[in-house]
């Protein structure tokens, strides 16, 4: 019964220039179950290889139009040829040696016993199998090892460069696309074409398939299209394509095409196109097959992804509206961490911190307090001369603020910052005592902007200092509290300061004004009516 399933499996192709040895091959190996193509000559059996893969070949040596020795060599440099049996009636040892030299399995001569050909054909096709299922050993093991790197990535954008890395080498293709459903906002929305990939230089026509890609699809279309379907293989003249490419006038040319779709938990997460316009690369229901197994890992890690952002940015919010909440309750430190953030700004500006770079040094501003939520209200109200254990307590905050923001992975840059905002460039700081350059330089500059907000600032125990006096006390510190050139780029940013401080003491007399009214009207007696 074995053997009977893997003879039905096996496709033979009998190349002959006469009649009656195809006749007499065919009927043979059909009643053994196999399923058997004919070909009588080169050409025709090559045009019959381009249409279909075949497990075996037999072939004559001396026919018209293209013999089997170039044939034979021809067949070899396909990327799956079949196995090889040569059965002639001109045999020599030239042409045996010659067969052999390719590669042929076997080599027959021709008058032949019909036993003969059938152990031959056999032996043949079981070393077709085995080499048939080692290539999808190899095959699962490269898609295995694809999902496993694609696993380990921490991010959405390495997670995409891997997956097109696997697939441009599991695929052969020559282009892809991928789109990813954009809920940023919480909502369902369009999908965004999220990164898009040429494998060699582009021709007219590649150029014009690719500029025809929308750049967004909407819901609705994406939905009808690929929701129902796993996968799915197109040929240039599917209907769908009209609607894939509504902003293309002309015909799109392309060999293959697979599309994917990208679900977790039967939602449509995304999209991905794959692309061949090389003759010989045409997609097959099997490699769709085996290819979806890697899709529906990445799809999988995908939407990780974003409930794992989502966590995080909800998380972050929340440490932020304490931050904001421990500031609200003193209206001498409300708006602090804020404009610790626009100071620090004006320094990482000059030194020209990269758009993602300054994003995190505002948010570590933002972030830098968050620690005095494990402190006492009554020591951080007091305004009076602390105690030795109360101060003690007071520079714990750095390490209380970076055990709140740890378990927060997007913020890994962030916390070094927290934690070491009151280090001093002379060794004098806490908590670790860190000495110049060893400090992070993200903490040297809040550590400058803090200090800055601090003395221009009203506190109180005293009045706010002049601009002019807190650079005298910054330049005082310079090489001692604070790195002596952050010191220098931050004062000569003196006309900018001056607009951030007029701004922020302006919000600091209103919210005081706001402040005093609220308690003016609430001290008011009531008045009683008289009749």
């Amino acid at each position: 019964m074995e053997t009977c399933r893997l003879n039905s499996s096996m496709n033979i192709l009998v190349v002959d220039d006469d009649p009656g040895i195809v006749e007499l091959l065919a009927d043979l190996l059909q009643d053994l179950d196999y399923r058997v193509e004919c070909a009588v000559n080169g050409v025709e059996a090559l045009a019959r290889m381009d249409a279909k893969e075949f497990d075996l070949m037999l072939t004559d040596i001396n026919m018209p139009v293209m013999g089997g020795m170039e044939l034979i060599e021809r067949v070899k440099k396909l990327d799956n040829p079949p196995v090889i049996i040569v059965i002639t009636a001109y045999a020599s040892m030239q042409s045996a040696i010659d067969a052999l030299k390719f590669g042929v399995y076997d080599y027959i001569t021709k008058p032949f016993n019909l036993d003969m050909v059938s152990n031959a054909v056999e032996r043949a096709l079981e070393k077709r199998f085995l080499q048939r299922e080692n290539i999808n050993l190899k095959e699962m093991m490269a898609l295995y090892r694809a999902s496993e790197l694609i696993s380990s990535q921490s991010g959405l954008v390495e997670m995409v460069k891997v997956l097109f890395r696997s697939a441009a080498s599991f695929t052969q293709t020559d282009f892809m696309a991928l789109y990813l459903d954009d809920t940023s906002n919480g909502k369902r929305g369009d999908f965004k074409l999220s990164r898009r990939q040429l494998f060699h230089e582009m021709t007219a026509s590649e150029r014009y398939l690719i500029s025809s890609l929308p750049k967004k699809l909407s819901y609705s279309v994406a939905k009808e299209h690929f929701l129902d379907h796993s996968s799915k293989i197109f040929k240039e003249n599917d209907p769908l394509l009209t609607t894939f490419f509504s902003n293309s006038s002309k015909p799109i040319h392309f060999s293959s095409m697979m599309v994917f779709s990208l679900k977790a938990h039967n939602r449509l997460i995304g999209v991905l196109v794959l692309v061949s316009f090389t003759p010989e690369v045409i997609f097959s229901d099997k490699l769709r097959r085996s290819f979806y197994m890697l899709v529906s890992k990445v799809a999988a890690c995908i939407e990780n992804t974003y409930l794992n952002d989502n966590l995080q940015r909800q998380y972050i919010e929340t440490v932020e509206s304490f931050a904001q909440a421990l500031e609200a309750k003193d209206s001498y430190t409300h708006g602090h961490s804020r404009q610790v953030s626009h100071y620090a700004a004006l320094i990482a500006r000059q030194l020209g911190f990269s758009k993602d770079k300054l994003a995190a040094l505002q948010q570590a501003a933002i972030l830098h307090d968050i620690g005095k939520i494990g402190i006492s209200d009554s020591i951080l109200n007091f305004s009076g001369e602390l105690s030795e254990s109360e101060f003690a307590e007071i520079r714990e905050h750095p390490r209380k603020g970076r055990n709140i923001l740890a378990p927060i992975s997007s913020l890994a840059a962030v916390v070094a910052v927290v934690y070491h905002h009151h280090e001093h460039w002379d060794g004098g700081g806490y908590p670790e005592g860190l000495v110049g350059r060893a400090i992070p330089l993200m903490a040297r500059i809040i550590g400058v902007a803090d200090a800055f907000d601090a003395m221009t600032s009203q506190r109180p125990y005293r009045s706010p200092l002049s601009l002019e006096k807190a650079f005298v006390e910054l330049q005082k510190e310079a090489g001692g509290q604070f790195d002596p050139e952050l010191v220098g780029i931050f004062i000569s940013q003196k006309d900018e300061l001056a607009k951030l401080l007029e701004s922020h003491r302006e919000r600091e007399h209103n919210l005081f004004k706001r402040k005093t009214d609220r308690m003016i009207s609430s001290c008011k007696p009531e008045v009683v009516a008289c009749g």
